[in-house]
């Protein structure tokens, strides 16, 4: 007993002391969430949409009033419209609850990831219809890989696998939420393209042939990337007829996803295959139009990052 505890003691000091000791929290098993009773079927487009809310909830981290930020990112997903929403960066889940219900009401749900797990970690989020989004399972994705853990910034992918009840029809859908390794130095590079590698190789090996999306904070462009002279990390995913990468016509001069960096759309939605025939073309679009609801958006009261978001006619 007496050389456990000092076994443990030791391996404790180590994992204190060593920063760079990369260690997977522990996985949860899916979440799940079937459908409920009286449900409405609905016959319409769905809209996606994907937001980096900067720091939600976080007073330590968001520069901008708390309130005010959650006053007004509450205006937005109601302006948006969307029948599920990919949510980037939230620290505090009691408030996006209260968000969620207040500006959407009763007819959306939400699911957290369960990681990290440390104190005010950036968390990732989906809020979805459930009248449409039925028999919803959550999990994190490549959550048993050590490397990727890192690739990742910790955050792993984070799977939402759902029955999307739409147009008299039901086709399981499953969507992945990234938040990419951040900056423009060669090692940040070098993480989100091995994290796009071992993403991509998974996607290829247990979803081939089937319906899904990549959306969220990439932290890279589609068409090059914010390190200087280099191909875009997710080059793989464009040079693949097997995907569809509906936000990179967005990717040009003169379109921008931050407010702080002109010419660089790092937020971004690739689609596979198999679902690019519902993708109603040209619907993909950067919306700084939220400007219409919250007038002084620029100013960072809400979020560093603008909505992005597609539509689509499942059938």
């Amino acid at each position: 007993m007496y050389r456990l505890i000092i076994f443990s003691f030791i391996f404790t000091l180590l994992i204190s002391c060593k920063k760079d000791v990369i260690i997977p929290p522990v996985i949860t098993d899916p979440v799940e969430q079937p459908d409920t009773t009286q449900l409405i079927d609905y016959n319409k487009d769905i809209a996606i949409a994907n937001w980096n809310i900067e720091w939600f909830g976080d007073g330590s981290m968001f520069k901008g009033n708390l309130n005010d930020q959650e006053t007004n990112a509450g205006k937005i997903l109601k302006y948006l419209n969307a029948d599920l929403y990919g949510l980037c960066e939230i620290v505090d889940t009691a408030r996006l609850g209260r968000m969620v219900r207040n500006s959407l009401g009763d007819e959306f749900r939400y699911n957290v990831s369960n990681y990290p797990t440390f104190s005010n970690a950036q968390k990732l989020a989906f809020v979805y219809n459930r009248n449409i989004f039925r028999n919803v399972k959550t999990r994190p994705f490549m959550g048993l890989s050590a490397a990727a853990y890192n690739y990742f910034a910790q955050r792993f992918p984070y799977l939402l696998t759902a029955d999307v009840v739409v147009n008299g029809s039901r086709n399981t859908i499953s969507f992945f939420l990234i938040h990419a390794k951040a900056n423009a130095d060669a090692d940040s590079y070098n993480r989100r393209l091995n994290g796009a590698i071992e993403l991509k190789d998974s996607l290829d090996l247990y979803y081939g042939g089937k319906n899904f999306m990549m959306l969220g904070d990439f932290n890279d462009h589609l068409n090059g990337s914010i390190l200087s002279g280099k191909n875009s990390p997710y080059i793989s995913f464009i040079n693949d007829a097997n995907y569809d990468a509906v936000t990179l016509p967005l990717n040009t001069t003169g379109n921008q996803s931050t407010i702080n960096f002109n010419n660089s759309v790092i937020d971004q939605q690739i689609i596979s295959k198999n679902m690019a025939g519902w993708y109603i073309g040209g619907s993909a679009q950067i919306r700084t139009d939220v400007t219409n609801v919250v007038p002084d958006y620029r100013t960072r009261n809400t979020s560093d990052h603008y909505p992005v978001s597609s539509m689509y006619r499942v059938k």
